[in-house]
């Protein structure tokens, strides 16, 4: 059996789902022997992966865990090297993260990049094992009481009615979709700032709105204050999300493309795309695999070829689904964690 332990959070936060809940309901359909770790049965496990912890308990555990012949992961989905503050707390989140990988016997990253930065922190040409993220299709959370679905879907109503009468006046919708911002990023829904100049100008030949879908109001109303075009706010919720962005042309995703930034995944390109929504980016490593289905650091050419030409829009978005089939399903990407726990239920028995 395998445990697996993630972040005691909420299935809200996109990297439990994504690192821990997720593959690990695929895998659990396909009858792998693997759960959510419970201590109380560890004299099942033959392996424990660690997403995404490495406090003090998590390493005195796994410690634990070893001496007693359990094969330990670790798994990192973002740069927590990256020091965007330049603060003391940044140093001992260093020495917290090195002290939890050199205790792992297996590795694993989201990204290339940041494979590369967890070997030049151990300062050592150590194996990492690369596992990216599968397009959620579905956000599987805990269901919320009856009045708040009932909001939600009201909100999500507004949202579609609003849409379907600018479509009708010919006008084209955009979208940008994220967290607001995090405490280890500079970036966030202040990206949009960079790429205001260029919209405000299209604006002035073609008709186009652009919907925000984040989890701050305040933030929303920071950044987007005085823009000249038509602008809506839409609160994130997991129920109503995937219906309010197909509702959707094109996406906006700017990035300020920082050592943070550089390691991210491509969930927020290819979730647009397997929603049918185009995508306008800046580049960054784990996008290039889509540079034939999107425009990537040519925001000019692209929103005008998106805004004149449907049909390229439409070609765009047929070319990530193949790409999304290929090697970004839920079950490609569980293919890649049964290969990971496989080798390490195999080194617990040998050992």
């Amino acid at each position: 059996m395998v445990g697996w332990k993630s972040q005691p959070e909420s299935p809200r936060v996109a990297s439990v789902r994504l690192r821990c809940l997720n593959p690990l309901g695929e895998l659990q359909g396909q009858r792998y022997p693997v759960e959510i770790f419970d201590r109380g049965r560890v004299e099942r496990y033959a392996a424990v992966v660690y997403s995404k912890l490495y406090d003090d308990a998590s390493h005195k555990e796994a410690l634990w865990l070893k001496s007693l012949g359990v094969s330990v992961a670790f798994d990192l989905c973002d740069n927590h090297f990256y020091d965007v503050r330049g603060d003391r707390a940044a140093e001992s989140r260093r020495q917290r993260l090195i002290r939890m990988m050199t205790a792992a016997d297996q590795l694993v990253a989201s990204t290339e990049p940041l494979a590369d930065v967890m070997r030049k922190a151990l300062g050592e040409a150590r194996r990492i094992s690369v596992i990216g993220d599968a397009v959620e299709t579905t956000i599987a959370v805990p269901p919320p009481p009856a009045w708040r679905v009932w909001l939600r879907a009201q909100a999500l109503r507004r949202l579609l009615t609003a849409l379907a009468r600018q479509r009708a006046d010919g006008a084209t919708a955009l979208v940008w979709f994220g967290n607001h911002g995090g405490p280890t990023s500079a970036g966030g829904m202040s990206d949009l700032l960079t790429i205001r100049p260029v919209l405000e100008d299209i604006a002035t030949r073609h008709k186009i709105s652009l919907t925000v879908i984040s989890n701050s109001w305040r933030t929303y109303l920071r950044t987007m204050r005085g823009w000249r075009l038509p602008r809506r706010y839409v609160s994130w919720q997991p129920e109503t999300f995937r219906d309010a962005l197909r509702a959707h042309q094109i996406a906006v995703i700017p990035i300020h493309v920082d050592p943070f930034a550089v390691c991210k995944t491509n969930n927020r390109l290819s979730t647009a795309l397997d929603a049918g929504v185009a995508v306008v980016a800046d580049a960054i490593p784990s996008y290039e695999p889509f540079r034939r289905a999107c425009y990537l650091d040519d925001w000019r050419t692209g929103l005008e070829t998106y805004l004149s030409n449907p049909a390229a829009r439409a070609d765009h978005v047929a070319e990530g689904r193949r790409i999304i089939a290929r090697d970004w399903t839920g079950a490609r990407v569980a293919d890649h964690w049964r290969t990971l726990f496989d080798g390490l239920r195999a080194r617990t028995a040998v050992s």
